[in-house]
Order: C-alpha cells, then structure tokens, then sequence
C-alpha cells in the first residue's frame, strides 16, 4: 500500500480515524493533560450491558412467507460482566443477571452475502442454512426502557457463525447495530451496540448486547449509584462472557508504528494500547440513568491493526453509510507480577466506523465503532477457546506523534461447557 493510502487504512481499525497532518509534539505536561481532556470527551458516553432473554408469551414470528424471516421479543435484563484476575490460573469471568429492565423487539432476515442492506429495502428470500456463515439484517430492533418511556429505534447488519462444542453443533450470532430514532431521555442521542449470541434449533435467539450512547449533554449520565450482581433469571450456562477495555497510555512502548508490507511499503498503522478492568452500570428507577464508564488497573495489552474493507470508498462514515472495515488484533493478559498467562487473536470480520463531532474539542476527528469477529488463535489459558469478540468504541486519532485516544470497550463471549472461564 503506498503511503497516499495511509490515512484510509490508519481510519479502518477500532484505533484508527482520519488522519491529519502532523504537527510537532507540544510539551510533555502539556501533552498528558491534553490527553487526559480529550479522553474524558471521548468516554461521554453511556455505555452499558444488557442479555436478551426470549419472551416466553411471545411466539417467534414468520412474515410474507419468507424462510429467512424471524420476528422475536426478549425480555432485557442488567447484565454485570466482571473480570477476574488475569492470576497464574488464568482469566475468568463473573456474569451476574439482574431484573428486568425492558423490552427489545427484533426482526431478523437471512441477505444474500451480497445484498446492500439498508432501512427499508427488502431482500430475496433467503432461507436458514445452519451449517454456512450467513449475513442478516436486522431491520428493526427497537429497545424500550422505563416502562416504555426512554428507548430507541435501530437498524443494523451482522452473520452467522456455526460452531461446535462438546460435539454439539452451536449457531452463533453477531451483529452491529446504530441508533436511528431515540425516544424519552434518549432522544437526540446517536449511539451503536453490538449484539452477540445464539440461535437455537427453533430459531429463537437469546445472548448479550453492549450499548454505547454518546451523551455530551450528560443527560442519561449522572450518579447512577447501583449494586452489582442480581437475582434475575439464569444466564446462559455453558457460555462465559469476559470484559475489558484498551486506553492508551504514555511511553515508547504505546506509540503507534507504521506497518510495512514485504515489499516495503506503508499499509497502515500498528497500535499499541493498553488493556484494564472497566466497569459500567445503569438503573431505570426513575428513568433510565448511567454511570460513568470507570477503568482500573492495567491487565494485558493489545496490538491492532485494521484496514478497510472496499478499496477506495469514501474514509468518512455516517450513521446508515459507515466505513467498513477489518483487522487483527492480539491480546496478552498479564498476571500481578507481569508473566503473561493467556494471548488470543481475533480476526475482526466486520467493523463500522461513524464520524463524531466533540461539542467540546470541534476540531478534532472524533469517531465510533462497532465490531464482531471471532478468536482464530489461543495460547496459554485460552489455548483451545472457542468464541466471539466484539465492541463497541471511540476515539480521536491522528497519526503520528500527535495524540491519539481510544477506548475499545470489549466483551468476549466464550463456549464454555466445562465452566472453565467461569468466576463464582
């Protein structure tokens, strides 16, 4: 790739954005407390989990005779999700299920792998086959909190993935979704979630999903001061859902480097960020209310690279017509004394960047992000794991040495009949 292209493959990964030119660094002082700003920008937003649970009053739907076709009702539940160590036994997971909390109703449809899926525009039939990766869309998913007061509408695509598991076969699904109408305290919000889980043999779908609304004007943020853990339904038993999120931090070892192809050229940008605990929560008493998205210490740490998807389009991305675009990234996760104890690599299939515009910082080129993809390789105490991961983000990049600020929230939702990945 030659280096006019750098900025369009740089702008692909969950890192990357839109490149400007390059400036001199100001000061350190000066450098860090930019950071520190601009990073509490890009973290304004709500972010929170939620498991979808299949409402058993409402019988999975069939429409206009179309094989592919799937209408559903799940029941929305908190969901905590806390990680546990990285220790020398490894990474596990704490998934706490809580009350009901609200409603989502969705229509799935099989696309053929080809079809430019967009509100409204109906596909071919396009019948079920569980043994192949299919795309879908899901042309309405609307999302009702608060006793149907605060809400949103949204439209998104994603695929399916067969797996197996203890020798049973698995149909996973993911897909990344975008905010089109908000209602109640979410109105006016633009925001995307990723969704990730399983069809059963009926077709009936049940899994998690991780919201990240930008909320600039703080009005769902505020002191949502609520418990962790619940006395909800069961989740899903033989899965395990892990959580974490890559910053960046100061020092060499955190600058991002050029990629460089065997025949020499620029690709792209290899990024370097580092990986720590991150909790979120919310509460609808009394309309819906999120708590700040915190971090805590540093656990592992993530070298990404992303490129785009379709050669020459466009590197800017809206809502209904985001930048497409793939990746790969490699975790390690570090114990207390900072022995490494587990790496994965994902294969990031499908991502979607948005523009943003920081009410507070205009001029810089602010993003968010959606992606899924499944883990291709472990070592350590993921050698064997079979999964998906997937995310939901914001950033502002520029390439190097100017600054650059990220938070690539994630979740790792992992097959996992033997309970290995599971905190009590």
């Amino acid at each position: 790739m030659t280096n006019s292209n750098i900025a369009d493959t740089a702008a692909a990964g969950p890192g990357g954005g839109s490149a400007t030119a390059a400036a001199p660094s100001p000061p350190a002082a000066d450098r860090a407390r930019e950071r520190e700003r601009i990073q509490r920008l890009v973290d304004q937003a709500a972010s929170f989990n939620l498991l979808a649970i299949p409402d058993s009053s409402f019988a999975p739907g069939r429409n206009g005779g179309n094989p592919g076709n799937i209408q559903q009702r799940l029941t929305l539940h908190r969901f905590d999700i806390t990680l546990d160590g990285p220790s020398e036994s490894g990474v596990r997971g704490v998934n706490s299920v809580g009350p009901k909390v609200g409603t989502l109703d969705i229509q799935w449809t099989l696309i053929p792998y080809d079809f430019q899926a967009i509100p409204g525009r109906q596909p071919p039939a396009t019948p079920l086959d569980s043994g192949v990766t299919q795309r879908f869309v899901m042309q309405e998913a609307t999302f009702t909190f608060s006793g149907g007061n605060d809400g949103f509408r949204s439209f998104g695509t994603g695929r399916t993935f067969p797996m197996m598991a203890a020798d049973r076969p698995r149909l996973v699904v993911a897909a990344i979704g975008v905010i089109t109408e908000g209602f109640g305290r979410f109105r006016g919000l633009d925001g995307n979630f990723s969704i990730c889980g399983e069809l059963n043999p009926e077709r009936v779908f049940s899994g998690h999903v991780m919201v990240r609304a930008l909320d600039q004007d703080s009005v769902l943020l505020g002191d949502a001061s609520v418990p962790v853990g619940g006395s909800g339904p069961n989740g899903e038993e033989d899965t395990t859902y892990l959580t974490w999120i890559g910053q960046k931090g100061e020092g060499p070892d955190q600058e991002n480097q050029f990629s460089i192809d065997q025949q020499g050229q620029v690709r792209g940008l290899n990024i370097p960020v580092h990986l720590k605990r991150v909790s979120v929560a919310f509460t609808v008493d009394g309309g819906f209310r999120a708590a700040p998205l915190k971090t805590d210490d540093v656990v592992g740490r993530e070298v990404g690279f992303g490129r785009g998807s379709v050669p020459g389009a466009s590197p800017s991305g809206s809502s209904l017509n985001p930048f497409l675009f793939e990746g790969v990234s490699l975790y390690s996760f570090y114990d207390a004394v900072g022995n490494t104890v587990g790496t994965l690599t994902a294969n990031v299939l499908e991502g979607r960047r948005f523009d943003v515009q920081l009410k507070r910082a205009p001029q810089e080129p602010a993003l968010r992000f959606g992606f899924f993809g499944p883990i291709i390789f472990g070592t350590g105490c993921f050698k064997g794991a079979q999964g998906m991961l997937y995310g939901a983000s914001g950033s502002v990049f520029k390439l190097p040495p100017d600054i650059h600020v990220i938070s690539n929230w994630y979740v790792l939702r992992l097959l996992d009949p033997d309970g290995k990945f599971r905190a009590q």
